[in-house]
């Protein structure tokens, strides 16, 4: 999930990079690089596979042809990501930061964007959809949209989360809307911090504005884009058999994260905490989210309404409903 935490300054001597990068300068940052991982890295049993990998970029034909600053941040990043696929290096250029616009922060993107929710409706037949592309924080303004999100939906006899699209966020967004899906408090999720060799629990909160969808069935709709916060979302509402997860194997990302300034523009992100589940022992970390049902990302859609609207068929009673189904139904089968 990202996770944004403070960022620690570090008291190193300058890599007085110029222009043109020599391999000894390479070397420099490369060496600092590891030693950072090293020390901050969660999975410390992969810390020699690292420093290999690091080794092996360091005499490559691709590094040897990174001439700038961006462009040896970005080879490191595609070999770190092997790794860990929350790793990442990052270069700023320092002189023309202040006259250039930054790169909008995950979060704030989301706030002023409706906190990621892009349809939020109810489909015919009675099934409600929502669509999120993010998991905002959870603060006043992000809990009143998650409420009138879940108003809207909450008498619908089935239930699609869509995050094809979503690339993660707080964990704190899944915990709330999960809150709407059990009666009773419900271990989700843990965090296993290094820094300090402790575990945090992750629970459904006690209380909720709203009504609680206790029966009705969930699917949750995933692809190769779908990473962090929505992975974790997806993996335990499938492991407390709460969703049945369509579409493909998700990206794979586990271990929340934290930015290490380096300097002369250079900092690292480095993976510091792993997602632990209560029922698994385990997370998805590298491997992804497994899908109950495999399809193609455009496919998931329909295989999910479809599915909905078939479980609607068996259990609904009013005759009107039942004609709408049916002919949903139809329409949905023929695609």
């Amino acid at each position: 999930m990202k996770k944004h935490l403070a960022i620690l300054p570090l008291l190193l001597p300058s890599l007085g990079f110029s222009t043109t990068f020599s391999t000894e300068e390479k070397n420099t940052l490369i060496n600092k690089v590891a030693h950072e991982i090293s020390r901050q890295y969660v999975l410390q049993e992969n810390i020699p596979a690292i420093r290999e990998s690091l080794q092996k970029a360091s005499k490559s034909e691709t590094m040897k042809q990174a001439g700038t600053p961006k462009r040896v941040a970005e080879v490191l990043s595609k070999v770190l990501e092997k790794h860990d696929k929350h790793f990442g290096v990052r270069w700023y250029d320092q002189n023309t930061s202040q006259s250039q616009p930054k790169h909008e922060n995950w979060f704030t993107k989301l706030a002023r964007k409706n906190s990621g929710f892009n349809r939020v409706e109810v489909l015919e037949g009675n099934v409600g959809y929502i669509d999120f592309w993010g998991f905002d924080q959870v603060n006043d303004a992000s809990r009143k949209r998650v409420e009138a999100a879940m108003a809207l939906i909450e008498n619908t006899d089935a239930l699609i989360f869509d995050l094809r699209n979503n690339g993660g966020g707080d964990g704190n967004m899944g915990r709330l809307i999960s809150s709407y899906l059990f009666d009773e408090p419900t271990h989700l999720n843990s965090i296993y911090w290094k820094a300090t060799d402790s575990t945090t629990e992750f629970w459904t909160f006690e209380t909720i504005k709203g009504k609680r969808m206790l029966d009705t069935p969930v699917f949750i709709l995933t692809s190769k884009d779908t990473f962090s916060a929505a992975e974790s979302f997806a993996y335990y509402l499938k492991h407390l058999k709460r969703a049945t997860i369509i579409g493909e194997t998700t990206k794979g990302g586990a271990n929340p994260w934290q930015f290490f300034q380096l300097d002369d523009g250079f900092g690292v992100v480095i993976p510091i905490a792993k997602a632990v589940n209560p029922i698994t022992k385990s997370n998805w970390e590298g491997k992804g989210v497994e899908p109950d049902i495999k399809s193609l990302k455009e496919d998931a859609f329909n295989i999910g309404y479809r599915l909905s609207l078939q479980h609607i068929q068996s259990s609904a009673i009013h005759p009107e409903l039942l004609k709408e189904v049916k002919e949903q139904l139809k329409l949905v089968e023929t695609h």
